[in-house]
């Protein structure tokens, strides 16, 4: 009896049964589980490095992911959606420039006439006058180099050479 209560009191300080088994010590007067000698802080319970793996039950169906299945892509941010409409807005802006500047100005007329400035008229009246479909300014310019004129001030009378849309 004697041999069982100095176990039971060596148990209680050390916390191991007899027979090597973990069991409980007293610390600062509560119970602590102390873990058996040899064996690693991780009781039965508490959390297992892997899960244990099941067997496939035999008439289970074998799920397997589709080709096209994949993680869903995050929808585009705002400031992306917005650099993006920045982007097309000045593609489209260029086109139309470089589409404007390629079609140029109407053409000045080849064909030349002589004709008598009017009373009252100017150049550009002269000029919309001969050639009504094209840019009033390249005409009064080609009117200008025509005539060897300096100025675009013309007197009633005078006869200009200038060019003629039929």
């Amino acid at each position: 009896m004697a041999a069982l209560a100095t176990s039971a009191a060596e148990a209680s300080e050390t916390g191991v049964r007899p027979g090597g088994r973990p069991g409980l010590a007293v610390v600062h007067g509560t119970p602590v589980r102390v873990p058996a000698p040899g064996r690693t802080g991780r009781s039965a319970g508490q959390g297992r490095l892997r899960p244990p793996t099941r067997r496939r039950a035999v008439g289970a169906p074998r799920v397997v992911a589709e080709p096209g299945c994949g993680p869903r892509r995050a929808p585009m941010s705002l400031l992306v959606v917005l650099g993006l409409a920045a982007v097309v807005a000045a593609v489209v802006y260029g086109v139309g420039a470089l589409a404007n500047s390629v079609a140029g100005e109407p053409e000045v007329p080849s064909t030349t006439t002589v004709v008598r400035v009017a009373a009252g008229e100017s150049l550009s009246d002269v000029a919309a006058r001969t050639a009504p479909d094209s840019d009033t300014s390249a005409v009064v310019e080609r009117i200008l180099e025509l005539n060897g004129l300096t100025d675009v001030t013309v007197r009633p009378g005078q006869p200009l050479t200038v060019p003629v849309s039929r």
